[in-house]
């Protein structure tokens, strides 16, 4: 099924992007979009499938919240590359800030896959196999959030949707994308739980989801 999916997602991109070009030559700053667009695709497809250890990424292992969050990315980004070429005017201040938010999302993502190290894994499931073999990550972005790789993803959708000015699309994001995204990451802290007891129990207590609000807090408590 995973095999599948990436299937459609190297297909259907750069076809839509070659048919879109040769049918809207009007549009300003099309080529430099389809570059951004292939860029985002093989980023994610890279990050996803060969930055983990696992040796069988692609098989699928019962966690619906994987194919849900894919596929929705992937249909998303899909409906912007569309959007984009619908109307030839476009903010190029829109672009920029676009443009900010993904390579500030990126960032944030790259830094918690660091941090996660040899635990860094799409598939969910796999924590309970290395029970004996992991620990709780309390560092890096981890210290501030319990899922800065979902808010990076939440953000890096969100800036794809002002670098093509498809400005409604960020509505679909906010109310489709991201429940999806909170509905894996409360699935992800059943396993951490299971793995690590009270350890995680207390975690949760001292550090918020995926919002430093705690954070501030304390601060202002401080204060």
């Amino acid at each position: 099924m995973i095999k599948v999916l990436i299937l459609i997602i190297v297909l259907s991109i750069p076809f839509s992007l070659i048919y879109l070009n040769l049918n809207y030559p009007e549009v300003k700053g099309k080529y430099i979009f389809t570059m951004f667009a292939i860029f985002v695709m093989l980023e994610r497809i890279w990050e996803t499938f060969y930055t983990p250890r696992d040796k069988q990424i692609q098989k699928f292992r019962g966690d619906w919240t994987l194919l849900a969050t894919s596929f929705m990315y992937f249909l998303v980004c899909l409906f912007i590359i569309f959007s984009f070429y619908s109307s030839v005017a476009k903010k190029f201040i829109i672009t920029i800030i676009g443009l900010i938010i993904f390579i500030t999302a990126g960032l944030l993502r790259f830094w918690a896959v660091k941090t996660l190290g040899h635990q860094w894994s799409i598939h969910l499931t796999d924590g309970l196999k290395q029970k004996n073999n992991s620990f709780l990550i309390e560092g890096g972005p981890y210290k501030y959030i319990r899922h800065p790789i979902y808010l990076g993803i939440i953000f890096e959708l969100i800036g794809i949707a002002l670098v093509a000015n498809a400005f409604y699309f960020i509505v679909f994001i906010l109310f489709i994308n991201t429940p999806l995204y909170i509905m894996r990451a409360l699935y992800e802290e059943k396993i951490s739980i299971i793995k690590f007891g009270n350890e995680f129990g207390i975690y949760r207590k001292q550090v918020s989801f995926m919002f430093p609000f705690k954070l501030f807090k304390r601060r202002s408590d401080k204060c």
